[in-house]
């Protein structure tokens, strides 16, 4: 797609975006409440056992994982039915930011880079069965725990995610650590790319783990993304 497809495209899906949408509130009402589930489920926490927060990296690894598999089978193939994550992430997000085009010219482009605001409370929901079942098995710490990484690591996610769609000239744009995961994103935004490398949005370790990172001789070398 050309500057100028994309261009349209981005100004098409601006005029459905509804009046009533507001980019502060689709930021602060997902963190608000994310932080006040990790919140809850840390003040469950009593008498903390050394081995119980030994299980936080693993749970991480967990989170790190699913992310990936939900990022290559959920938002980049059409799958019922949950068809709508596919068509917000792949036809819109993946037409609008290209790799040497990633940033948003203005607010109400949120509505195209972060998540549904219902999705903190879908992964709260989605995590409660394993809380349910460690609570049960009289492990009510490690349950808290998982609950806190699970929803803990979704906004990650999405403050992450966000950061690489900022300008690169803003202050959080030109932090060190920004610059480096997003050039691992921005090498996914890469049309050449995005349907096979990089998944990993936060942190790369299962693309590590699977062989999903990017190298120059998996790839024609015009597919290589120029830095932002």
């Amino acid at each position: 797609m050309t500057r100028d497809a994309r261009s349209e495209l981005r100004a098409d899906l601006l005029a459905r975006v509804p009046r009533r949408y507001s980019p502060l509130l689709h930021v602060l009402v997902p963190a608000v409440v994310g932080l006040a589930a990790v919140a809850f489920a840390v003040t469950r926490i009593h008498g903390l056992r050394a081995w119980e927060l030994a299980l936080v990296p693993l749970f991480f690894l967990a989170a790190n994982a699913i992310e990936w598999h939900a990022h290559r089978d959920l938002l980049h193939r059409r799958t019922w039915p949950l068809q709508v994550l596919y068509q917000r992430h792949t036809p819109q997000h993946h037409a609008i930011y290209v790799a040497e085009d990633m940033f948003i010219r203005e607010w109400r482009e949120l509505k195209f880079v972060l998540l549904p605001a219902w999705s903190v409370l879908t992964i709260a929901v989605v995590a409660s069965p394993p809380a349910l079942l460690l609570w049960l098995a009289a492990l009510p710490n490690v349950a808290a725990l998982w609950i806190a990484t699970a929803v803990g690591y979704l906004l990650v996610y999405e403050w992450f995610h966000l950061a690489y769609h900022l300008p690169a000239d803003g202050p959080i744009g030109r932090l060190r650590v920004t610059g480096w995961l997003r050039h691992h994103h921005q090498r996914h935004h890469s049309p050449h790319l995005m349907q096979r490398w990089n998944f990993n949005v936060t942190i790369p370790i299962w693309d590590y783990v699977r062989g999903t990172v990017w190298r120059a001789e998996r790839a024609p070398a015009d597919a290589l993304p120029r830095r932002a």
